[in-house]
């Protein structure tokens, strides 16, 4: 059965069709906007679907690496952030993101969940994500 999940406000879309799983991430660099495609799983999809925040984190920080061809994310990596923010307790998720925020991120992921979640941002900073 093909579904469709849609965050206008993230500007990201999750979708199933003929039993293949995407997400379409919406990424400005510069005065350029496009869309990212990273393949994803059932297990993934059901995430998304049921836990926006979850969804949120997880626009928040592919984000930023996708930016820069020289820092987009591999195969590979795309999976360790989906396990990681979808999957994983929300003590590793902290952990994790921290990293990424405080890291080359400088702050543009708790900037972004801040604005798409209205969490208080010197928590986020802090390494509070939930």
């Amino acid at each position: 059965m093909d579904r469709k999940i849609v965050f206008y406000d993230l500007r990201m879309l999750a979708k199933v069709e003929n039993g293949i799983y995407i997400l379409d991430v919406s990424v400005e660099s510069g005065f350029a906007e496009y869309n990212v495609i990273v393949d994803i799983n059932a297990q993934d999809f059901e995430v998304i679907e049921n836990n926006k925040y979850r969804a949120t984190l997880l626009k928040a920080a592919l984000h930023r690496p996708f930016q820069l061809k020289k820092t987009a994310l591999n195969k590979a990596e795309q999976r360790y952030y989906l396990d990681m923010i979808l999957h994983a307790d929300e003590s590793e998720v902290n952990i994790f993101l921290t990293k990424l925020d405080h890291g080359q991120a400088n702050g543009a992921i708790s900037s972004m969940v801040r604005k798409a979640s209205n969490r208080d941002i010197e928590k986020l900073r802090n390494g509070d994500w939930f």
